[in-house]
Protein backbone atom coordinates (compact mmCIF):
# COMPACT_ATOMS: atom_id res chain seq x y z
CA UNK A 1 0.00 0.00 0.00
CA UNK A 2 1.39 3.45 -0.67
CA UNK A 3 0.14 6.90 -0.73
CA UNK A 4 1.88 10.14 -2.03
CA UNK A 5 2.06 13.21 0.30
CA UNK A 6 -0.36 15.06 -1.58
CA UNK A 7 -3.38 12.60 -1.00
CA UNK A 8 -2.05 11.82 2.46
CA UNK A 9 -2.60 16.15 2.95
CA UNK A 10 -6.06 15.80 1.28
CA UNK A 11 -6.75 13.27 3.43
CA UNK A 12 -5.69 14.78 6.27
CA UNK A 13 -6.78 18.06 5.59
CA UNK A 14 -2.99 19.41 5.86
CA UNK A 15 -1.23 21.80 4.02
CA UNK A 16 2.16 20.34 2.55
CA UNK A 17 5.54 22.84 2.97
CA UNK A 18 7.92 20.40 0.79
CA UNK A 19 7.50 17.84 -1.74
CA UNK A 20 3.78 16.50 -2.92
CA UNK A 21 5.51 13.49 -4.89
CA UNK A 22 6.92 11.52 -2.05
CA UNK A 23 5.51 8.18 -2.16
CA UNK A 24 4.79 7.10 1.32
CA UNK A 25 4.71 3.13 2.41
CA UNK A 26 4.43 3.13 5.57
CA UNK A 27 4.12 5.25 9.22
CA UNK A 28 5.84 5.01 12.39
CA UNK A 29 7.12 6.96 15.59
CA UNK A 30 10.18 9.40 14.77
CA UNK A 31 12.86 6.81 16.12
CA UNK A 32 11.77 3.67 14.55
CA UNK A 33 10.67 5.40 11.20
CA UNK A 34 12.04 4.82 7.69
CA UNK A 35 12.91 6.82 5.03
CA UNK A 36 9.39 5.79 2.98
CA UNK A 37 7.31 6.22 5.98
CA UNK A 38 5.70 8.96 7.78
CA UNK A 39 5.82 10.39 11.03
CA UNK A 40 4.33 13.14 13.60
CA UNK A 41 5.48 15.47 16.04
CA UNK A 42 3.39 16.30 18.62
CA UNK A 43 5.33 19.69 19.73
CA UNK A 44 8.93 21.78 19.09
CA UNK A 45 10.62 19.63 22.15
CA UNK A 46 10.66 16.67 20.03
CA UNK A 47 12.46 18.77 17.02
CA UNK A 48 16.16 16.89 16.74
CA UNK A 49 14.54 13.74 17.33
CA UNK A 50 12.48 14.75 14.14
CA UNK A 51 15.63 15.89 12.63
CA UNK A 52 17.69 13.22 13.29
CA UNK A 53 14.75 10.56 11.87
CA UNK A 54 14.67 8.87 8.41
CA UNK A 55 11.45 9.92 7.77
CA UNK A 56 11.27 12.22 4.89
CA UNK A 57 8.06 13.51 5.80
CA UNK A 58 6.42 14.54 9.33
CA UNK A 59 2.61 15.72 10.41
CA UNK A 60 2.74 18.43 12.88
CA UNK A 61 0.48 21.37 14.22
CA UNK A 62 3.14 23.29 15.50
CA UNK A 63 5.97 23.42 13.14
CA UNK A 64 5.81 24.17 9.63
CA UNK A 65 9.87 24.22 8.48
CA UNK A 66 12.16 21.08 9.87
CA UNK A 67 15.82 21.02 8.55
CA UNK A 68 15.63 18.88 5.31
CA UNK A 69 11.90 17.59 5.67
CA UNK A 70 8.50 17.73 4.10
CA UNK A 71 5.96 19.01 6.81
CA UNK A 72 1.97 18.24 6.36
CA UNK A 73 0.74 21.12 8.61
CA UNK A 74 -2.40 19.85 10.38
CA UNK A 75 -4.68 21.48 12.95
CA UNK A 76 -4.34 18.50 15.49
CA UNK A 77 -1.63 15.65 14.79
CA UNK A 78 -3.12 13.23 16.89
CA UNK A 79 -6.26 13.26 15.16
CA UNK A 80 -4.49 13.36 11.99
CA UNK A 81 -1.83 10.22 13.04
CA UNK A 82 -5.14 8.07 13.79
CA UNK A 83 -6.63 9.18 10.23
CA UNK A 84 -3.30 8.18 8.55
CA UNK A 85 -2.97 5.00 10.87
CA UNK A 86 -6.45 3.97 9.32
CA UNK A 87 -4.98 4.66 6.10
CA UNK A 88 -2.32 1.69 6.36
CA UNK A 89 -3.85 -0.50 8.67
CA UNK A 90 -8.03 0.02 7.76
CA UNK A 91 -9.89 -2.12 10.53
CA UNK A 92 -11.48 -5.51 8.85
CA UNK A 93 -15.05 -6.26 8.54
CA UNK A 94 -16.71 -8.75 10.18
CA UNK A 95 -17.59 -12.30 8.38
CA UNK A 96 -20.03 -14.11 8.85
CA UNK A 97 -19.06 -17.17 10.76
CA UNK A 98 -20.31 -19.33 13.99
CA UNK A 99 -16.97 -22.18 14.38
CA UNK A 100 -18.93 -25.83 14.91
CA UNK A 101 -16.54 -25.82 18.19
CA UNK A 102 -18.86 -23.04 19.70
CA UNK A 103 -21.73 -23.90 21.74
CA UNK A 104 -24.81 -21.60 21.81
CA UNK A 105 -27.76 -21.81 23.52
CA UNK A 106 -31.61 -21.68 23.01
CA UNK A 107 -33.69 -18.67 21.35
CA UNK A 108 -30.28 -17.02 20.50
CA UNK A 109 -30.50 -13.80 17.97
CA UNK A 110 -27.61 -12.33 16.03
CA UNK A 111 -27.62 -9.99 13.03
CA UNK A 112 -25.85 -10.18 10.10
CA UNK A 113 -22.36 -10.49 9.78
CA UNK A 114 -21.29 -12.25 13.21
CA UNK A 115 -17.84 -14.13 13.76
CA UNK A 116 -18.04 -16.71 16.63
CA UNK A 117 -14.68 -18.21 16.83
CA UNK A 118 -13.51 -21.47 18.50
CA UNK A 119 -14.92 -22.66 22.36
CA UNK A 120 -17.46 -19.68 22.50
CA UNK A 121 -20.01 -20.35 24.92
CA UNK A 122 -23.14 -18.51 24.59
CA UNK A 123 -25.89 -19.31 27.20
CA UNK A 124 -29.83 -18.99 26.65
CA UNK A 125 -31.72 -15.86 25.02
CA UNK A 126 -28.98 -14.11 23.63
CA UNK A 127 -29.35 -11.27 21.17
CA UNK A 128 -26.04 -10.30 19.21
CA UNK A 129 -26.14 -7.02 16.83
CA UNK A 130 -24.50 -6.19 13.27
CA UNK A 131 -21.21 -7.03 13.11
CA UNK A 132 -20.17 -8.31 16.05
CA UNK A 133 -16.32 -10.24 16.93
CA UNK A 134 -16.54 -12.96 19.69
CA UNK A 135 -12.65 -14.55 19.68
CA UNK A 136 -12.18 -17.86 20.55
CA UNK A 137 -12.72 -18.58 24.93
CA UNK A 138 -15.82 -15.81 25.44
CA UNK A 139 -18.53 -17.17 27.70
CA UNK A 140 -21.86 -14.99 26.97
CA UNK A 141 -24.25 -16.09 30.11
CA UNK A 142 -28.18 -16.11 29.48
CA UNK A 143 -30.24 -12.77 28.36
CA UNK A 144 -27.05 -10.72 27.55
CA UNK A 145 -27.61 -8.21 24.80
CA UNK A 146 -25.09 -6.79 22.51
CA UNK A 147 -25.29 -3.92 20.19
CA UNK A 148 -23.55 -3.42 16.93
CA UNK A 149 -19.94 -2.97 15.60
CA UNK A 150 -18.59 -4.45 18.87
CA UNK A 151 -15.44 -6.71 19.54
CA UNK A 152 -14.94 -8.63 22.08
CA UNK A 153 -11.38 -10.12 22.63
CA UNK A 154 -10.77 -14.19 23.42
CA UNK A 155 -11.26 -15.44 27.43
CA UNK A 156 -13.74 -12.59 28.02
CA UNK A 157 -16.67 -13.60 30.39
CA UNK A 158 -19.60 -11.89 30.41
CA UNK A 159 -22.24 -12.97 32.77
CA UNK A 160 -26.11 -12.97 32.75
CA UNK A 161 -28.06 -9.43 31.94
CA UNK A 162 -25.38 -8.09 30.78
CA UNK A 163 -26.90 -5.06 28.31
CA UNK A 164 -23.73 -3.53 26.13
CA UNK A 165 -24.25 -1.08 23.57
CA UNK A 166 -22.71 -0.17 20.36
CA UNK A 167 -19.18 0.04 18.98
CA UNK A 168 -17.74 -1.33 22.29
CA UNK A 169 -14.18 -2.75 22.46
CA UNK A 170 -13.33 -5.14 25.39
CA UNK A 171 -9.75 -6.54 25.78
CA UNK A 172 -9.22 -10.48 27.06
CA UNK A 173 -9.57 -11.77 30.68
CA UNK A 174 -11.89 -9.31 31.31
CA UNK A 175 -14.92 -10.29 33.89
CA UNK A 176 -18.11 -7.99 33.14
CA UNK A 177 -21.07 -9.08 35.89
CA UNK A 178 -18.92 -10.55 38.13
CA UNK A 179 -20.46 -10.84 41.87
CA UNK A 180 -20.21 -7.74 44.23
CA UNK A 181 -18.07 -7.31 47.32
CA UNK A 182 -21.37 -7.68 49.96
CA UNK A 183 -21.42 -9.44 52.92
CA UNK A 184 -23.23 -9.31 56.24
CA UNK A 185 -21.36 -10.34 59.91
CA UNK A 186 -23.48 -13.17 62.46
CA UNK A 187 -21.84 -13.62 65.43
CA UNK A 188 -18.44 -14.13 64.24
CA UNK A 189 -19.24 -16.00 60.44
CA UNK A 190 -19.20 -14.03 57.57
CA UNK A 191 -22.29 -14.20 55.45
CA UNK A 192 -22.56 -13.41 51.77
CA UNK A 193 -25.18 -10.89 50.37
CA UNK A 194 -26.58 -12.58 47.17
CA UNK A 195 -25.69 -10.15 44.42
CA UNK A 196 -28.83 -9.95 41.68
CA UNK A 197 -28.46 -6.81 39.35
CA UNK A 198 -26.69 -6.40 36.35
CA UNK A 199 -24.43 -4.07 34.61
CA UNK A 200 -25.09 -1.71 31.67
CA UNK A 201 -22.19 -0.29 29.10
CA UNK A 202 -23.39 2.36 26.57
CA UNK A 203 -22.22 3.39 23.31
CA UNK A 204 -18.56 3.80 22.23
CA UNK A 205 -17.11 2.03 25.61
CA UNK A 206 -13.68 0.40 25.63
CA UNK A 207 -12.43 -1.84 28.18
CA UNK A 208 -9.13 -3.04 28.56
CA UNK A 209 -7.81 -6.64 29.59
CA UNK A 210 -8.36 -8.01 32.79
CA UNK A 211 -11.00 -5.47 34.57
CA UNK A 212 -13.36 -6.29 36.64
CA UNK A 213 -16.98 -4.91 36.87
CA UNK A 214 -19.25 -6.10 39.15
CA UNK A 215 -22.69 -5.94 38.89
CA UNK A 216 -25.07 -4.10 40.98
CA UNK A 217 -26.48 -5.50 44.65
CA UNK A 218 -29.14 -4.15 43.00
CA UNK A 219 -30.48 -2.79 39.87
CA UNK A 220 -26.97 -2.05 37.54
CA UNK A 221 -23.37 -1.07 37.66
CA UNK A 222 -23.53 1.63 35.22
CA UNK A 223 -20.81 2.58 32.61
CA UNK A 224 -21.84 5.47 30.29
CA UNK A 225 -21.02 6.53 26.51
CA UNK A 226 -17.37 7.26 25.72
CA UNK A 227 -15.93 5.82 29.25
CA UNK A 228 -12.71 4.34 28.41
CA UNK A 229 -10.88 1.99 31.32
CA UNK A 230 -7.87 0.83 30.97
CA UNK A 231 -6.57 -2.53 31.67
CA UNK A 232 -6.26 -3.63 35.67
CA UNK A 233 -9.39 -1.76 36.73
CA UNK A 234 -12.04 -2.99 39.27
CA UNK A 235 -15.20 -1.59 38.93
CA UNK A 236 -17.77 -2.39 42.34
CA UNK A 237 -20.98 -3.27 42.51
CA UNK A 238 -23.52 -0.14 41.44
CA UNK A 239 -20.72 1.94 40.11
CA UNK A 240 -21.86 4.61 37.67
CA UNK A 241 -19.17 6.66 35.44
CA UNK A 242 -20.28 8.90 33.59
CA UNK A 243 -19.85 9.78 29.78
CA UNK A 244 -16.33 10.12 27.94
CA UNK A 245 -14.33 9.88 31.64
CA UNK A 246 -11.05 8.47 30.89
CA UNK A 247 -9.38 5.98 33.61
CA UNK A 248 -6.18 4.89 33.51
CA UNK A 249 -4.46 1.14 34.53
CA UNK A 250 -4.86 -0.35 38.58
CA UNK A 251 -7.60 1.96 39.98
CA UNK A 252 -10.40 0.52 42.42
CA UNK A 253 -13.69 2.45 42.46
CA UNK A 254 -15.62 0.52 46.06
CA UNK A 255 -19.28 0.39 45.65
CA UNK A 256 -22.12 3.05 44.89
CA UNK A 257 -19.78 5.63 43.94
CA UNK A 258 -20.70 8.11 41.22
CA UNK A 259 -18.05 9.70 39.17
CA UNK A 260 -18.93 12.34 36.80
CA UNK A 261 -18.63 13.11 32.69
CA UNK A 262 -15.20 14.44 31.49
CA UNK A 263 -12.99 13.33 34.17
CA UNK A 264 -9.94 12.01 34.16
CA UNK A 265 -8.31 9.83 36.23
CA UNK A 266 -4.43 8.34 36.40
CA UNK A 267 -3.46 4.96 37.67
CA UNK A 268 -3.78 3.33 40.89
CA UNK A 269 -6.35 5.83 42.13
CA UNK A 270 -8.59 3.78 45.13
CA UNK A 271 -11.98 5.66 45.43
CA UNK A 272 -14.05 4.48 48.85
CA UNK A 273 -17.63 3.71 48.86
CA UNK A 274 -20.62 5.91 47.97
CA UNK A 275 -18.75 9.11 47.39
CA UNK A 276 -19.48 11.71 44.04
CA UNK A 277 -17.12 12.90 42.14
CA UNK A 278 -17.95 15.85 39.92
CA UNK A 279 -17.91 16.75 36.37
CA UNK A 280 -14.15 17.85 34.37
CA UNK A 281 -12.31 16.17 37.73
CA UNK A 282 -8.77 15.52 36.94
CA UNK A 283 -6.73 13.26 39.56
CA UNK A 284 -3.36 12.21 40.12
CA UNK A 285 -2.08 8.56 40.38
CA UNK A 286 -2.09 6.76 43.55
CA UNK A 287 -4.60 8.80 45.14
CA UNK A 288 -7.06 8.25 47.81
CA UNK A 289 -10.51 9.48 47.26
CA UNK A 290 -12.34 9.36 50.28
CA UNK A 291 -14.70 12.45 50.20
CA UNK A 292 -16.87 14.03 47.27
CA UNK A 293 -14.95 16.10 45.04
CA UNK A 294 -17.22 18.84 43.30
CA UNK A 295 -16.81 19.85 39.40
CA UNK A 296 -13.47 20.93 37.87
CA UNK A 297 -11.28 19.95 40.44
CA UNK A 298 -8.11 19.31 40.48
CA UNK A 299 -6.67 16.58 43.14
CA UNK A 300 -4.10 14.28 44.32
CA UNK A 301 -2.11 12.84 47.16
CA UNK A 302 -3.36 10.26 50.02
CA UNK A 303 -5.18 11.89 51.17
CA UNK A 304 -6.68 13.29 48.05
CA UNK A 305 -6.43 17.13 48.09
CA UNK A 306 -6.26 20.20 45.44
CA UNK A 307 -2.74 19.80 43.79
CA UNK A 308 -1.86 23.63 44.81
CA UNK A 309 -2.77 22.85 48.30
CA UNK A 310 -0.59 19.72 48.45
CA UNK A 311 2.15 21.31 46.51
CA UNK A 312 2.04 23.99 48.68
CA UNK A 313 2.56 21.89 51.93
CA UNK A 314 5.78 19.83 50.08
CA UNK A 315 7.12 22.98 49.65
CA UNK A 316 6.92 23.59 53.46
CA UNK A 317 8.03 20.18 54.11
CA UNK A 318 11.32 20.73 51.80
CA UNK A 319 12.27 23.46 54.78
CA UNK A 320 11.74 21.29 57.62
CA UNK A 321 15.51 20.47 58.21
CA UNK A 322 16.43 24.15 57.77
CA UNK A 323 14.10 24.69 60.00
CA UNK A 324 14.83 22.50 62.32
CA UNK A 325 18.24 23.42 62.86
CA UNK A 326 16.94 26.97 63.11
CA UNK A 327 14.62 25.84 66.42
CA UNK A 328 17.79 23.56 67.98
CA UNK A 329 20.33 26.98 67.36
CA UNK A 330 17.53 29.10 69.13
CA UNK A 331 17.02 26.08 71.79
CA UNK A 332 20.70 26.16 72.74
CA UNK A 333 21.11 30.03 72.69
CA UNK A 334 18.25 30.46 75.41
CA UNK A 335 19.82 27.47 77.42
CA UNK A 336 23.02 29.77 77.78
Amino acid sequence: MEFSVKDIAEKINGQIYGKSTIKISGISDLKNAKKTDISFILSGRYLKDAENSEAEVIISDSLDKINKKTIIKVKNAKLAYISVLKLFYPESESLEYISDKSSIGKNFKKGKNVFIDDFVVIKDNVELGDNIYIGAGVYIGSNVKIGSNTKIYASVTICDKTVIGENVIIHSGTVIGSDGFGFAEDNGNIIKIPQIGFVKIGNNVEIGANCAIDKGAFGPTIINDNVKLDNLIHVAHNVEIAESTVIAAQTGIAGSTKIGSHCIIGGQVGFVDHINIGNFVKIGSQAGVSKDIPDNSAITGTPARPIKELRRAEAFMMRLEELFKKVDELSKKIDK
